[in-house]
């Protein structure tokens, strides 16, 4: 009986070696990483609204006077980029846009003289910078952008026993800086939404006509948008 004690005991013993050894050998395979990676090119769609600040300088028959305004309205457009990400959580890229805005503002002034804004196509090309929080994306840009703007004036003048309306009225493409900050989240790999905030300076136009009549406008603009974007 001692002797078959000890050999179910060496028995139990190697069994428990060559168990042991086999789960030594099993290996646990890598697993993917769980944060989202950025990296890669996308393009998408937005919309939102477009606020056109401008301030202008009117002189008329020796007087002149300062006048503010708020063009408002919608803007719509596409947008694509690049992004690149790296140290884990850091992202650098580049982005391009083009949109339409409705915004429309006429400013009266003297009573009987009123001034003009419009902004209609617009674009910008940025870089772009931010922080990765996973499916979360914390973003600034800033670059180059352009607009087509339209400024004028428009007034009356007594003749004889008439009473004409005068206009003078420039459509030009100006170019300014752009700026603005961001979020994005991704909901699936390739669906992103957005919102975003930019302020783009597109500087200053100057009127003027035979009377001296004159009017000088600076041109701002800004935008709160939201957006969908899909990473091929």
């Amino acid at each position: 009986m001692r002797f078959i004690s000890w050999g179910i005991v060496a028995a139990c013993g190697f069994l428990l070696a060559g168990s042991t050894a086999k789960a030594a050998e099993i290996r646990i395979p890598d697993l993917p990483s769980p944060h989202y990676n950025w990296t890669g090119f996308y393009a998408g769609v937005y919309g939102g609204g477009a606020y056109a600040a401008w301030a202008a300088d009117y002189c008329r028959n020796g007087a002149c006077r300062h006048a503010e305004g708020q063009a408002s309205g919608f803007a719509v457009g596409v947008y694509g980029g690049y992004n690149y990400q790296f140290a884990s959580r850091f992202f650098i890229g580049a982005e391009f846009d083009w949109g339409k805005s409705t915004s429309s503002q006429d400013e009266l002034v003297f009573g009987d003289s009123a001034l003009l804004s419009r902004f209609g196509a617009f674009g910008s090309a940025r870089l772009r910078a931010g922080y990765a929080f996973d499916r979360l994306l914390a973003f600034g840009a800033v670059g180059v952008g352009v607009a087509s703007i339209s400024n004028g004036y428009r007034y009356t003048v007594q003749r004889g026993c008439d009473t004409l309306e005068q206009a003078i009225w420039d459509e030009q493409v100006k170019a300014g800086l752009i700026a603005g900050v961001g979020i994005e989240y991704a909901f699936t790999k390739h669906l992103v939404a957005r919102g975003e905030y930019l302020y783009a300076d597109y500087g200053s136009a100057t009127l003027s006509s035979r009377d001296r009549t004159r009017a000088e406008f600076r041109n701002e603009m800004h935008f709160v948008r939201v957006g969908a974007s899909y990473r091929f």
